[in-house]
Formats: structure tokens, sequence, C-alpha cells
């Protein structure tokens, strides 16, 4: 995938990209809340299109908006539609490369990332304009699957698929503390936030606390996760935190396959609701292991 395809192809794309644009209100919504963007942020659209995300910006009283597209005719669609107004930039340029003269609260890229042919160069650029305590977000507003079907079609010569979100934390960990890791039937993201990550990594490997372990036999009516005998109250919360946090996916992605089942049933409200509810338990699970990749590495 050569990037001068990537601007030939969505060049030809700008003159249809809005009348074409299906956006979901309230995944994006879910997205820019999962990504803590609120009032007062200076935040950076990567590969921003025709400018499709910046109301949803502004409507949250962001200090400013920097948009920026490899594609030319992306990047004059979306300045012309904004011209005037002072809280939003767009600039026409390779993110990789681009001179900026600030860094940003917020990092989306919102729909986009399968189309950067270098994903671990891209993270460390992005995370490199990230401000302290600053947070990086990868979304898509649909799942992994229809995006990689979506871009089956015309798009497959400029598009690399999108990774599972468990490959691109990887990616993350090596210079950010992911807080938010979704992959489902409705959405994608996976988000970070920029930390000394020298309080609780080592060279970005995960280190586990060798006393604590946990048995367990799916479908058994009692379950095990008792710590050593002389284990200290640190060491109990944290046995019963790295049960939940092993067994809270698995459990939920049990949910999301039964609720598929409501859907042929026609109770598609139901499955939205579920599915919404997943969706939640998936963000609390990914902030929970967080917590606990902190407090474990602190006593080791």
């Amino acid at each position: 995938m050569e990037k001068k395809d990537i601007i030939e192809f969505f060049d030809r794309c700008a003159p249809s990209w809005d009348a074409e644009m299906i956006k979901n209100d309230i995944i994006i919504g879910r997205i820019l809340d999962n990504a803590e963007v609120g009032a007062d942020m200076d935040i950076l659209d990567v590969a921003c299109g025709t400018g499709v995300m910046f109301d949803y910006y502004l409507e949250r009283s962001a200090a400013s908006v920097v948009g920026i597209d490899i594609a030319p005719e992306m990047a004059k669609i979306a300045a012309e539609k904004y011209k005037g107004n002072p809280k939003v930039q767009v600039l026409c340029g390779d993110v990789e490369e681009y001179p900026f003269d600030k860094k940003f609260d917020r990092i989306v890229v919102y729909n986009a990332f399968p189309h950067f042919p270098y994903p671990k160069r891209l993270i460390k650029r992005l995370a490199g304009l990230l401000k302290e305590n600053g947070r990086l977000t990868v979304a898509h507003g649909m799942s992994r699957e229809a995006i990689d079907n979506h871009h089956s079609g015309a798009a497959s010569k400029v598009s690399n698929g999108l990774m599972t979100a468990e490959s691109l934390k990887k990616i993350f960990d090596a210079h950010l503390q992911v807080e938010i890791m979704i992959s489902n039937d409705r959405m994608y993201q996976v988000s970070g936030v920029k930390r000394d990550l020298l309080a609780h990594s080592h060279g970005g490997t995960a280190h586990s606390h060798g006393g604590l372990t946990h048995s367990h036999t799916h479908g058994d009516e009692e379950h095990d996760h008792t710590p050593s005998e002389n284990a200290t109250p640190l060491e109990e919360l944290l046995v019963l935190m790295k049960y939940l946090v092993s067994h809270n996916d698995a459990h939920a992605q049990e949910v999301a396959d039964l609720a598929r089942e409501l859907m042929s049933a026609g109770k598609n409200t139901a499955y939205d609701e579920i599915m919404d509810t997943v969706a939640d338990f998936d963000m609390v699970n990914a902030k929970l292991a967080a917590v606990l990749e902190r407090l474990t590495l602190e006593e080791v």
C-alpha cells in the first residue's frame, strides 16, 4: 500500500463523501465519551476527511480542533465548510511528517486506521504529539468484520485490514497506558493515555505477581479465587481483581453471542440494549485491568 495510491483514492472519493456518509450519533457519542473528549481541549483529528467529526468536538466545547488529511480534495472540502470558524484549522499533509507547532489533549483517528501503511510508526508519532495525560483514540463506528467487508471492494488496495483490538493494544503499550479496548458487533475502540510509563511498566512488558493464582471451571457452582493463607489485604484484592478481569471478557462474549438469537426472533430493541450494555462492560473491564496492572507492578 503506497501513500500516493491512498491520496489518489480519497481525492476521487471526496466530492461524494458527505452524501454517502453513514453516521451513528449514538456510537460516535459513546466513542467520544470513552475518549473523554470535553470542554477546553485541543483536539487533533487524524485523517479528518471532510470534517465529519468536527461538529461533535465543537458541541463538546473544544478549545480548538485541528484536522489533518493527506488527500488535498478531502482537506479542501473540510476547510471550506469551516471557513471563518476560529476554533477550526484544517491542514493538508502527512501526519507522520507534518511539523505541528503544539501538542494536543486528545487525538482521534476515526474510521481511518486501516489506511495507514505503518501502524507502529503512526502510533509512536501520535503519542509524541500528546500532552502529558493526553489521550489517543483509534475507533470505528462499526465492527471489525464490517470494516473489513467494507474495504474488500474498491478500497482493498488502500487498506491493510483492521487489526484485532488486542494487536493494536500491544502497539499502544509501548507508548501509552491503554484504558479502553472494545471490539464487538457495534463498534471498535482502543484508547490510551500518555503517562510516565516507567511508573507502571518495564520496557513495555507487563509482569504478573508470581504468587497470585486462581482456578475456575466454567459451569461450576463454586469458583476458587482464594489467595494464600498469609496474604495481605492488598494481595487478596489483587487476586480477586485478576479473577474478575480474566473471566469478565469471556462471559461478556457469551452474553453477546446469546443476544444474537434475539435478532432472529425479531427482538431488535432488546438486542441493541444488551449490546450497548456489553460495550459499557468492556470499557469498565479495561479500566479495571489497567488498575490491576498498575497495582501489581507496584508490588513486584
